[in-house]
């Protein structure tokens, strides 16, 4: 794999020619314009091929994989729990498919992700039998499940909704979780990610600084089958008033303000 502008990275042998980082340029005399649909495309490429990426995601880079070696890899490198689930990643379409919730919670999911287009990890019942879930392999699905829920992020930026379309397209779940050795905190640039990490993956894509990181990077998840803050993470500030202000749901306060 090649890094644009980077001598030191040499051609990967396993796969087929491709950049393993993109966008990442020091000659800035001719800038290079982030293209999200056709990033997405080369991803998609190496994981179906069951490779590992490293992609930007608004609230913080991500680490994502299709295939279940390449998952049980990823947990291995970030020295997880093996037996803590990885998110799908997502879209509200995907979400709308697969996730089983009653017209309330409905409302409120497409309130925080569609009307105020806010990135959120939706935890919540799913369809057994959609078809996607019924290709997946019980080996990889058990990777993103629980106590008969999934985990799914939505709105986690422009190149992962892209993979996500893509992979669905086929009848694949892109599951994932943050680019970070665990309990070391989720990076919003490449630079800040671990050695161990970077290296296992087959291609990354650099888009630089990534936008949500306030009050912290990584998704605020909510199970919606009792509307219960499972994790605080960016803009909860805003995820908390919208469900005062519009559903009259109270939420905690973020702990760590």
């Amino acid at each position: 794999m090649w890094y644009l502008g980077d001598p030191r990275i040499a051609l990967h042998p396993l796969y087929f020619p491709l950049f393993r980082y993109l966008h990442n340029i020091t000659d800035m005399r001719t800038p290079k314009v982030p293209d999200p649909k056709a990033d997405a495309r080369q991803v998609f490429q190496v994981l179906k091929h069951g490779g590992i990426a490293i992609i930007p995601m608004d609230v913080g880079y991500g680490i994502i994989a299709i295939e279940q070696r390449a998952l049980t890899c990823i947990v291995k490198a970030k020295r997880r729990d093996p037996d803590k689930r990885q998110a799908v990643i997502g879209s509200y379409l995907l979400h709308r498919e697969i996730h089983a919730l009653p017209t309330r919670e409905a409302d409120i999911a497409r309130l925080l992700t569609v009307d105020l287009n806010l990135p959120l990890g939706v935890v919540a019942p799913y369809h057994f039998d959609h078809p996607i879930i019924q290709r997946i392999p019980s080996d990889v699905l058990e990777k993103g499940v629980m106590n008969g829920t999934l985990a799914m992020l939505m709105n986690a930026g422009e190149l992962a909704e892209e993979v996500s379309l893509l992979a669905s397209k086929e009848g694949h779940l892109v599951m994932g979780s943050s680019a970070n050795i665990t309990g070391a905190g989720s990076k919003i640039t490449v630079e800040d990610i671990e050695p161990d990490i970077l290296r296992v993956a087959d291609i990354i894509v650099d888009y630089g600084k990534q936008k949500f990181h306030y009050p912290r990077p990584s998704s605020t998840m909510i199970d919606f089958r009792n509307i219960e803050v499972l994790r605080y993470g960016a803009c909860y500030d805003v995820i908390q008033d919208a469900l005062w202000r519009f559903c009259g749901i109270k939420v905690p306060d973020d702990p760590v303000p």
